[in-house]
């Protein structure tokens, strides 16, 4: 009786402690990623690795923090200016947030706005934490916006779809290139994967694939994949952020179109 007493004393103090010192830690998977809101460009910054256990219950309070941009660009998107004074007041905002009652869950820039996106468990406190934040920096406007949000639908509407894991898998190898000295200018061949379940829906593709100037490097068929008939192709294209996000989608699309897999891209190392 006296070992239970122990085991339960212990383990009664040991969540005294959690309570006290610490807070439930969730996994950290930061992205970043281009699409569109409404048809007009935003650039969203999410903690993906929050998907798994939403919806959080103790965090049903949507709270987001929106600041007017001074000088956007085109698209309503920050200049590289002031980005650098947004992220200071990011780091701001996020100086302020008690863990234990906010998560921060990522921001979205959209037409001539960066909103900073938290869930709380208290509003009150969170309204209260950021009371002062426009204080801090007199030439922006701030406003602090809140809504009740259990099942963490905003979250969900916003983490990205299969298209954006496609834009974001592009940046992922543009940054490989920069790493290995290539500065994105050179033109140069692209190879592309697609797969298809049946031959008729890749001859389509590759009808239509040809007139856009792409070559056929090769067809295979590989009947351990759910998707046999493979192709592979090629053209001479530019490698920037945008660039590639515009022919790499095209294509996915059209593979879905077919009834094929966009499976990605691969080219060379350019330093010169």
């Amino acid at each position: 009786m006296k070992n239970i007493n122990r085991i339960l004393l212990f383990l009664f103090f040991m969540g005294f402690i959690s309570n006290l010192f610490g807070q439930k830690k969730y996994p950290e998977e930061w992205n970043f990623y281009l699409t569109n809101i409404e048809d007009k460009r935003a650039s969203i910054y999410l903690n993906l690795g929050l998907y798994d256990f939403v919806p959080i219950k103790e965090k049903t309070e949507l709270c987001w923090i929106s600041v007017k941009l001074k000088n956007p660009n085109e698209n309503g998107l920050t200049t590289n200016e002031e980005s650098e004074i947004l992220f200071k007041i990011e780091d701001e905002i996020i100086k302020k947030t008690n863990a234990k009652n906010t998560i921060y869950i990522g921001r979205i820039t959209n037409n001539g706005y960066r909103d900073f996106y938290f869930y709380s468990k208290n509003p009150e406190t969170f309204k209260a934490e950021f009371k002062n934040i426009g204080n801090n920096f007199t030439d922006y406007t701030v406003e602090l916006n809140t809504k009740e949000d259990k099942d963490w639908s905003e979250y969900l509407n916003i983490y990205p779809n299969e298209m954006d894991f496609q834009s974001i898998g592009n940046r992922s190898v543009l940054e490989n290139l920069k790493k290995n000295g290539d500065k994105l200018i050179k033109p140069r061949e692209v190879f592309h994967w697609i797969y298809f379940k049946n031959d008729e829906n890749r001859q389509k593709f590759i009808e239509i694939v040809k007139k856009e100037n792409f070559e056929i490097v090769q067809t295979q068929y590989n009947n351990e994949n759910d998707f046999p008939y493979v192709l592979q192709i090629k053209r001479v294209d530019k490698v920037g952020y945008s660039d590639i996000d515009e022919y790499t989608l095209y294509l996915w699309n059209l593979a879905k179109e077919n009834n094929g897999e966009y499976d990605g891209w691969e080219t060379s190392v350019e330093t010169e």
